[in-house]
């Protein structure tokens, strides 16, 4: 017998479907995805072949995807909110970039969620302040403060919304309020400030009014050489008012004559951190890209 649903758990190399009937069934995949270079992921629409017998149940087909993630592995994703906490652990500017460079690669909306913003209200005002100017709709989240969170709930409603962040950043925190859950949360090491991981799978958990919630591993680093160097800056959105100006065309804003993003960063209408880790972003894109040729 075949059925749609949705993958909502992977674990152990099995994947746990939602069937439109609101059934759970526990499958593998077969095995011609990995011939294919495919794999299912959480959040991908498939196509089930129910066993009447003692055999597994299997993902037959992966249906047409909206969007997929590579950090974290999901699919069909509306939105994303990237929490950034004030403190404990303090926040990364440097990794907080490079997600949203990734992040902008996709369909999606991103938000950047400023959490623990009781722990010191000043850094929080300060991180809001970046990311409001280089172009993002910023929430803010207190434990403290029930009305950010129901703010926070209510972008919610009928979405497919991925919690990213680092360990520790109030992601579960989050995700407990507001579903009325009692997972797991992280802790910090006194020693290095960071966030313990404690979510050790991709998991969607679903709520009233159409909301579909993934919690996702934190991180502590990635990659983005999916970029090529010279579309880098179309990642940074507040860099687009002023590209048109530059007087190279194929301007990399790094030392060309004639820059108006430079000139914009110059004159404060670029926040310093952001155009600073383009600098750098670039420079790491540039040597990997070399280096492929040597």
């Amino acid at each position: 017998m075949n059925k749609k649903g949705r993958i909502t758990k992977l674990l152990g190399g099995f994947y746990y479907v939602t069937a439109e009937n609101g059934e759970v069934y526990e499958t593998r995949a077969r095995g011609i995805f990995r011939h294919q270079k495919r794999k299912p992921v959480v959040g991908d629409y498939v196509e089930l072949l129910i066993d009447e017998g003692d055999r597994l149940n299997s993902v037959e087909e992966i249906l047409p995807r909206k969007n997929s993630l590579l950090r974290p592995p999901v699919a069909n994703v509306d939105q994303i909110l990237l929490f950034i906490p004030t403190a404990n652990p303090k926040y990364n500017l440097y990794l907080v970039d490079k997600m949203l460079a990734y992040y902008e690669q996709q369909n999606v909306r991103i938000v950047p969620v400023v959490s623990k913003w009781d722990l010191d209200p000043e850094k929080a005002e300060a991180l809001r302040s970046i990311y409001e100017a280089s172009g993002y709709h910023v929430m803010h989240l207190s434990e403290k403060d029930n009305e950010s969170v129901t703010k926070l709930e209510a972008m919610l409603f009928e979405k497919t919304t991925v919690l990213s962040g680092v360990s520790g950043s109030g992601k579960t925190t989050f995700l407990n309020r507001v579903l009325n859950l009692d997972l797991e949360t992280g802790t910090v090491s006194e020693k290095t400030n960071r966030g313990k991981h404690t979510t050790r799978h991709t998991e969607i958990f679903t709520g009233e009014k159409g909301m579909y919630l993934f919690d996702t591993p934190g991180f502590s680093s990635i990659e983005i050489d999916s970029i090529a160097s010279a579309d880098l800056d179309a990642h940074f959105r507040e860099f687009a008012p002023f590209i048109q100006s530059c007087k190279f065309q194929d301007c990399r804003h790094v030392k060309e004559p004639g820059c108006a993003v430079r000139a914009a960063y110059e004159r404060g209408d670029i926040v310093a951190s952001r155009f600073e880790n383009y600098l750098r972003f670039y420079d790491e894109l540039v040597e990997k890209e070399n280096g492929k040729w040597r």
